[in-house]
């Protein structure tokens, strides 16, 4: 039996999640050969050259407050140098409002790491098409689609994308929050919503594999990390920003998606969950579940789990829906999504509202205080980012 310990809020029972409810057997045995057969590439030659020894992590870690620790949790969105700097965030967002001059951003990218005591991960969710983060800089206004690139040969998406983790690694950047992984339709064949924005990379495992491979190896060839999203697949096809979305998908169908993600794991860095409900495996939402993020854990068990972004209208409406819509969202039910973020097992926290960071830093390092198997699970997560 595959049993993971996962503790839940203070709202819920804790319990043993036996992931064999969720897991297949093919599903364990692909993920254990993809591992075997991949491993040499799982981490990009030129990060993993320049990567701490354990020991020095186990020695900053030790010398780290519970504050220090705390902030190193949050991924926040790249608002202010000093901001971030002082406050000793883990990671900061880039987006595309930041890249009208990239030696300005690499400048600036410098201050920071400089200011920071220890060194800050840059990520950016640079997919081409529709998100295409690069878009001010001059040439790179139309990038092609994850669709559009699904019909070219796989050296030449390796071939774009080594150009432009170029850029991105020119700029300072570290870690790209892509590729998606989930499919351009779902098991009752409708297009998803990721298909309707043509950031699928293919209808089958086999065609998402190979061409997301390709992405892959285009980024690790610069020296950029890449994270696969949304786990364990965005497969419905409606959405709403006001609501969490709904997956009818049986765990068959759900299980033939996530295999996906276990086929592409050793490539890829971390993985981020999504935050659709599946109806089959728990009533939260997937990166609210202990469940489904003990499932990633599984697949990905030395490597980070990252959420989106916490201060989504669907996330929030979830603990309170009459005020999700509220610039004034109460700080109370804010922190009980941010404590089931973290009891569900989750690495590093996104959020894009920089003064909810400061809360959520405050508010992980006070129960840090008092819940010895927080601390641990913090520990743990601070040693992986």
């Amino acid at each position: 039996m595959l049993a993971v310990a996962v503790p839940l809020a203070d709202d819920y029972p804790r319990f043993h999640t036996d992931l064999t409810d969720i897991l297949s057997p093919e599903m364990i045995l692909k993920t254990l050969l993809s591992l075997l057969i991949f491993t040499s590439v799982s981490m990009p030659i030129a990060l993993a050259e320049h990567s701490p020894s354990a020991s020095s992590i186990d020695t900053l870690l030790a010398s780290m407050s519970n504050e220090e620790k705390a902030a190193q949790l949050i991924l926040v969105y790249f608002s202010s140098t000093e901001f971030v700097a002082s406050h000793g965030f883990g990671g900061v967002l880039v987006m595309q409002n930041m890249i009208k001059d990239l030696d300005q951003l690499s400048s600036r990218l410098q201050r920071l790491q400089q200011q920071s005591k220890i060194g800050v991960l840059v990520t950016i969710d640079q997919e081409g098409g529709k998100v295409n983060r690069l878009k001010y800089l001059p040439g790179w206004k139309h990038l092609p689609s994850a669709k559009t690139m699904s019909h070219w040969p796989t050296g030449k998406i390796e071939a774009h994308n080594r150009r432009v983790a170029r850029i991105l690694k020119r700029a300072g950047i570290h870690l790209n929050l892509a590729p998606v992984l989930d499919p351009s339709h779902n098991q009752s064949g409708e297009q998803t919503l990721i298909g309707f924005e043509q950031r699928a990379f293919g209808k089958t495992g086999d065609r998402i594999v190979a061409n997301t491979s390709a992405v892959i190896r285009g980024f690790h060839s610069q020296g950029i990390l890449t994270i696969a999203k949304h786990f364990p697949g965005y497969n419905v096809a409606a959405h709403s920003d006001h609501e969490i979305a709904i997956s009818h998908a049986t765990k068959q169908d759900i299980t033939r998606n996530a295999e996906t993600f276990g086929r592409v794991a050793p490539q890829v860095d971390g993985v981020m969950i999504s935050s659709i409900q599946y109806q089959k495996l728990d009533s939260r939402p997937a990166v609210l579940s202990p469940r489904v993020v003990a499932w990633a854990r599984q697949i990905y068990p030395d490597k980070l789990i990252i959420t989106d972004d916490l201060w989504g209208v669907a996330l929030r409406s979830w603990i309170n829906p009459k005020a999700a819509e509220h610039h004034n969202y109460p700080d109370r039910d804010f922190l009980q999504l941010v404590r089931m973020t973290l009891d569900a097992g989750n690495d590093l926290l996104m959020i894009t509202y920089p003064q909810k960071a400061l809360v959520m830093k405050q508010a992980i390092a006070k129960w840090m205080q008092t819940d010895p198997e927080l601390r641990e699970k913090v520990n743990h997560s601070v040693r992986r980012i």
